[in-house]
Formats: C-alpha cells, sequence, structure tokens
C-alpha cells in the first residue's frame, strides 16, 4: 500500500507545472528574437527570468534552471549592448541555438548533484519520498532526456541561422524543436509510467 501511495505521488511530482513556467523566459526570448531584436529580447528575458527566480530564492527554495536563466540573459544582454556589429550580428543569428546549448548545459550539468526536475517534484512530493530510489531513478531519468531533447534542438537552430531562409526558419526554428519539446512531454508520462510498473 505504501509502494502504491510513493508511486502515485512521485508520478504526480514529474508532472509539476513549475518546470514549464522557468521555461518561459526561454520561449519569450526564441518569440523576440524572431520577431524583435536580440536587445528586446535579451532585455524581457531577463526581466521575466529576475522574478521567476526571486520567487524561489524568497521562498528558500532557488533552482538551478532559473538561476541559469538569469545567468545566460545577463550574458545575451551584455553581449546585446556591448558587443562589436559582427558579433551582435553572430549571436543574433544563432541565439536560439546557444538558449538551447545552455539549456542543455545547464541540465546536464544538474545531474552532477540534483537533478533540476527534481527540485520543481519537491514542492509536490512528500520529503519523506525525495530520497527513494524510484524518486531518484525518475528525476535522474527526466533531466536525462529534457537535456538530450534541449541538445537535440540545437543543431536544427544552427543549420536555420546558416541557411537564413523563411522556408528553413519555419521548420528548423520551429516545427522540429516544438515537436521536440512535444515528444518530451509524452516521454515525461512514459518514463514516470514506467516506474509504476
Amino acid at each position: 500500500m505504501v509502494e502504491a501511495h510513493e508511486r502515485s505521488i512521485e508520478k504526480e511530482g514529474t508532472h509539476s507545472s513549475g518546470v514549464f513556467i522557468a521555461l518561459v523566459p526561454w520561449i519569450l526570448f526564441t518569440v523576440i528574437a524572431e520577431h524583435g531584436t536580440l536587445k528586446l529580447a535579451s532585455i524581457a528575458a531577463l526581466l521575466i527570468a529576475a522574478g521567476i527566480a526571486l520567487r524561489g530564492i524568497l521562498m528558500g527554495r532557488p533552482k538551478l534552471l532559473e538561476l541559469g536563466a538569469v545567468a545566460a540573459f545577463v550574458a545575451f544582454t551584455v553581449v546585446a549592448f556591448t558587443a562589436d556589429a559582427s558579433l551582435g550580428e553572430f549571436v543574433e543569428r544563432y541565439a536560439r541555438a546557444i538558449a538551447a546549448a545552455l539549456l542543455a548545459l545547464i541540465a546536464f550539468a544538474s545531474l552532477a548533484s540534483v537533478p533540476f526536475t527534481e527540485q520543481y517534484a519537491r514542492e509536490e512530493v512528500p520529503r519523506e519520498l525525495w530520497s527513494t530510489p524510484t524518486f531518484k531513478s525518475v528525476n535522474r531519468r527526466l533531466t536525462l532526456m529534457w537535456g538530450t531533447v534541449f541538445a537535440a534542438m540545437v543543431p536544427f537552430h544552427i543549420a536555420a541561422g546558416a541557411i537564413d531562409t523563411r522556408p528553413t526558419n519555419i521548420l528548423l526554428n520551429w516545427v522540429i524543436p516544438i515537436g521536440l519539446v512535444v515528444w518530451g512531454i509524452k516521454q515525461t508520462s512514459v518514463i514516470a509510467e514506467s516506474e509504476e510498473a
């Protein structure tokens, strides 16, 4: 009975909306960078990222993904306002690839200590379950999967920047990355359910 309850709770913890809220600045950055300027995209994403991170800090639960977003968008903002024209143009052209690579780096780096998905799952799962093998396994697998999804986006974004035509932009900057995210969301359920079996 306790094991079934533990699995039910751990599965709920893997569907935390907090992790998706933490991705909002990254999504906003991508949309604004496409339709605006690197300066506007960087500032908007930084403000949103700081607001999201501040909430976690004030609650005494800062999260690597949120702090990483603040650091990333501080760096993008500095580059946007201080880089020479050629570097600025390069970063603007490949901003999505750089952002996806940074997300992958954050995810993979978190595996060295606390997987980033675990930080969000802990908000929904009782403390006594945090050290269980199932909870740890689910979150390691989820973090590895999301890191892979983010890393898989990088070559498509690079190709879109290099080819730089409207059709390739739509396919490589939008259709394929959105498909990868949808796949990741579905895999989140699959991974959680596989632990229940």
